[in-house]
């Protein structure tokens, strides 16, 4: 008997102990453990909330990028675009030829004799050549006299012809040509007289072939007769050329400088067989 009251005492011993777990922690069942636990590790995170200004940021940055690639796009396009352009114009030199064909149309007019330098121009050339320059390429109204003339000062006439032959050539002013085409100098007063509607015209250029050769430009220019050519322009009629020569250009910062003038009697043009 005595037994049984040492082994009873532990028990309610242990089961106040319980009690007061229970009491401070509440009571702990399996149940409750395994609920806890899965609770706690069984049950997926909840999704955290993204927070809005982050998001308006990176929808900011990824917009910009990608106005960014497609402003290079349309570069790349506009620069490609504007090479092809710069390379069919280097390759036809269409203005290029014009300006070279009114450049040297007062050479062309008079009809100038082949040379390799400027000392072997004759002087009348220069002087006819400077004055069909003025005729054919500036504004003729301040030389106008009212008697249907031009009074041109042999400066300017001196300047016309610098400005196709270079700043080193050297003239002598005298009367030159004859007929409709004489330009008469008064010595005293140091101007040409000039009939203002001059009708005889000897050739018009046709730059038939163009190339650069050492930093100079290379020209085979076709002479037609000009009535020939309004007439083909009117008729639909082709025209060839009465000859052929070579003009050596120098050009430098926009500006034409004529260095010579050469036979190009073995010239044959190419045909269209089709």
């Amino acid at each position: 008997m005595a037994r049984r009251k040492r082994n009873s005492a532990p028990k309610e011993k242990k089961q106040n102990g319980e009690k007061v777990i229970d009491q401070l922690f509440g009571s702990l069942d399996a149940e409750d453990i395994e609920d806890d636990i899965a609770e706690l590790g069984g049950n997926e995170p909840a999704e955290v909330p993204a927070l809005p200004e982050p998001v308006k940021k990176k929808r900011f940055f990824f917009g910009f990028a990608v106005f960014v690639i497609i402003m290079a796009i349309v570069g790349c396009v506009s620069t490609v675009r504007f090479a092809v352009d710069m390379t069919g114009k280097l390759l036809d030199n269409t203005s290029l030829k014009n300006e070279f064909a009114q450049f040297i149309f007062p050479m062309v007019v008079n009809d100038i004799a082949p040379f390799d330098s400027i000392d072997e121009i004759p002087n009348t050339s220069k002087i006819t050549c400077a004055i069909w320059n003025i005729l054919l390429t500036k504004d003729t109204t301040p030389y106008e006299d009212g008697l249907g003339g031009l009074l041109i000062p042999e400066y300017d006439v001196m300047a016309s012809c610098k400005e196709m032959f270079g700043s080193t050539v050297v003239m002598e002013h005298q009367s030159v040509g004859t007929g409709e085409v004489r330009f008469s100098y008064d010595e005293e007063k140091h101007l040409y007289w000039v009939q203002k509607n001059i009708r005889y015209l000897t050739y018009a250029p046709a730059i038939v072939e163009m190339e650069q050769v050492d930093g100079n430009y290379r020209l085979i220019v076709g002479y037609l007769p000009p009535s020939l050519a309004t007439v083909s322009g009117i008729s639909g009629m082709e025209v060839s050329p009465d000859k052929y020569r070579i003009y050596t250009i120098n050009r430098w910062d926009g500006k034409n400088t004529l260095l010579s003038v050469e036979f190009c009697n073995d010239y044959e043009p190419a045909t269209d067989d089709r």
